[in-house]
């Protein structure tokens, strides 16, 4: 595999078994600190004896006024990540107008703290929403050639929350999902970043062949895209990249 992706690897190792906050904490920001990550807010609505479980390392002066003032209200980032299906820029969503000048104040109050832009994985499940965000300050992570890079944050930010989750409980006493022999190597070939016609041209098979066992598979690993199938599935041990 890809250099890249050791941090990713890495992490997923370290994260086996881990039940503390702190440890979890630490080899999160260790790993995603090759992508310039510093900061991180973590949110999940899903677990029903925590329905409002939230983890960061933001200053404690930022966290404070920002639960104190019920800026998640306003905040363009959780706003957005309530209805997008996919990780987003938090410039992105800034930018949009239906967000308007509260969300801005919001922004500009961040910034006081050193807090200016970042990058957000939502994720959506029949149970809730988890919202895993990143701070990022070099905009260089931003460039279209560095598109890599963001994907890798996206991993870690999956296999971050995935252990957050099983650390909370959720679901931890469902039986594990039954993929498919295809279903596990389409998966496989997924994760090592390939598309779904180089897929088709390595298994011989029609493209269409190929979405409909990707999308079976994530269907049943409850995932809300193919790069959220890919964690879960590496997680529970299903396929090893």
């Amino acid at each position: 595999m890809d250099a890249l992706y050791d941090p990713v690897d890495a992490l997923t190792q370290e994260l086996s078994g881990v039940h503390d906050q702190e440890q979890r904490q630490a080899a999160f920001l260790r790993h995603a600190a090759a992508f310039g990550v510093s900061r991180y807010a973590y949110l999940n609505t899903t677990h029903p004896s925590d329905p409002f479980h939230v983890e960061t390392n933001y200053p404690a002066a930022w966290a404070e006024r920002y639960l104190a003032q019920n800026y998640m209200a306003v905040d363009a980032v959780p706003l957005e990540a309530a209805r997008s299906p996919v990780p987003f820029r938090w410039s992105d969503a800034l930018a949009r107008p239906e967000y308007g000048a509260k969300s801005q104040l919001v922004f500009a109050e961040a910034a006081e703290f050193s807090i200016r832009d970042g990058f957000t994985v939502p994720v959506h499940s029949a149970a809730g929403l988890s919202i895993i965000s990143v701070a990022i300050d070099d905009p260089d992570m931003f460039r279209p050639s560095a598109a890599a890079r963001r994907h890798a944050v996206h991993l870690l930010a999956m296999h971050f929350h995935l252990a957050c989750d099983r650390a909370l409980g959720a679901g931890s006493a469902e039986p594990l999902p039954r993929l498919t022999p295809r279903e596990r190597e389409v998966l496989l070939w997924t994760a090592k970043g390939k598309t779904g016609w180089e897929i088709a041209q390595i298994l011989n098979l029609a493209e269409r062949t190929v979405v409909y066992h990707i999308e079976n598979a994530r269907t049943k690993l409850g995932a809300s895209s193919r790069a959220q199938a890919v964690v879960v599935a590496v997680t529970l041990g299903l396929i090893r990249p």
